[in-house]
């Protein structure tokens, strides 16, 4: 079977990354199946193509292409009409096209799933129309132009197919840990302070991550203890905070923290501040769970769906229970040994890469003979 991969739709961030984990893990896995590979340029770096055998033929998109929707659609139709496959995979939609083949398509869209989100409650008029409108459009693409849809969680895909009507057949497959915290010999030291409690916010400053609340946070807990020593240690630049001058006492600006010194970072954090408002399935939570860091995040059903009993759960947009949970945890070891025996037990109902990896290809070769049956 001639399987298109079409990972156009990517940009940055944790599509990327399932990308290459897909990728790399398809190099290991033995089959006859023959992949060809629709990338961005910006995913040229993070793959060895050399290192794939011959089963496998890389098609570019030119930046400019990848950029302008029209030419990317436009480019990505071209690529089926000259390799023909069998099949098209689809890593992140939706698919702006309708194929002459079956296509499956991933969803992982959150203001689809979570249109009541308090993210939108802070959105001006002219933004929430914005989403509106983009809500309309895409699941009209996903409904129109799949002919199977795969979720990473299965609160995801319940709300989608009842949602949207959507009748066709979907699947959930978990998002799972990058291999580097499984490779101890990969890990790279990090500097910490090493008389504070260290809280670790590993997230970009986009609006839906909700870490402009973190200046709320700090005043609370320097009222409540003043004599808390504490750090929020941010994975981004100082610039991105208009607020960053005013609390540099209590906030560590690290940057881009390069992946092989990610998972020392946990080893040296005493808790994970994630209040976020809008996910899908964040692998921070797996991530955390996995170095049974203490998680206090906000209280939404794809937080739940993921940690589970390893995490306190706080009102989204209230910096007084945010506040409450970290001195909760920073004075209570009991509640600490509790999470991390139950973060233990959670991380193991997840799946490797590679067995991620085989369930898609589990899936597509099902919709392919289920497509040739017909």
């Amino acid at each position: 079977m001639r399987i298109l991969i079409d990972n156009s739709n990517l940009f940055a961030g944790g599509g990327i990354q399932v990308a290459v984990s897909l990728l790399n893990d398809l190099k290991k896995i033995e089959t006859l199946h023959e992949f060809i590979v629709l990338q961005p340029t910006g995913m040229k770096g993070k793959i060895e193509e050399i290192s794939f055998d011959s089963k496998f033929t890389f098609v570019q998109i030119d930046e400019k292409v990848h950029l302008n929707i029209l030419k990317r659609v436009s480019y990505s139709r071209k690529v089926e009409e000259k390799f023909r496959p069998d099949i098209i995979f689809t890593v992140f939609g939706p698919s702006y096209y309708k194929s002459k083949v079956p296509k499956i398509v991933g969803m992982a869209i959150p203001y689809l799933i979570y249109p009541d989100s308090p993210f939108f409650e802070k959105l001006g008029f002219k933004e929430k129309i914005k989403y509106r409108i983009l809500s309309i459009l895409k699941s009209r693409f996903f409904k129109k132009n799949s002919d199977a849809l795969i979720f990473e969680s299965e609160a995801a895909r319940k709300i989608f197919t009842e949602r949207f009507s959507y009748k066709k057949p979907t699947y959930t497959v978990n998002n799972t840990l990058n291999t580097i915290f499984l490779e101890k010999e990969r890990w790279q030291s990090i500097d910490l302070p090493q008389d504070k409690f260290n809280i670790l916010c590993l997230s970009a400053n986009y609006p839906h991550k909700n870490l402009n609340i973190i200046p709320q946070v700090i005043e609370i807990l320097k009222t409540k203890k003043p004599n808390f020593k504490f750090t929020f240690n941010i994975s981004a630049s100082a610039e991105d905070f208009p607020w960053a001058e005013n609390k540099c006492e209590n906030v560590n600006f690290l940057g881009h923290v390069p992946l092989e010194k990610i998972p020392d970072l946990y080893v040296k954090s005493d808790l994970l501040f994630f209040p976020t408002l809008l996910e899908v399935f964040s692998t921070t939570y797996l991530e955390a769970l996995k170095m049974q860091v203490p998680i206090v995040t906000s209280d939404m059903p794809f937080s739940r769906d993921v940690c589970d009993n390893g995490a306190i759960y706080c009102k989204p947009t209230d910096p007084l229970e945010y506040a409450e949970a970290i001195i909760c945890i920073f004075e209570n070891s009991e509640i600490r040994h509790n999470l991390m025996t139950e973060q233990s037990k959670i991380i193991k109902k997840f799946a490797t890469s590679e067995e991620r990896t085989k369930k898609y290809l589990s899936i597509i070769e099902k919709t392919y003979n289920n497509a040739n049956q017909k």
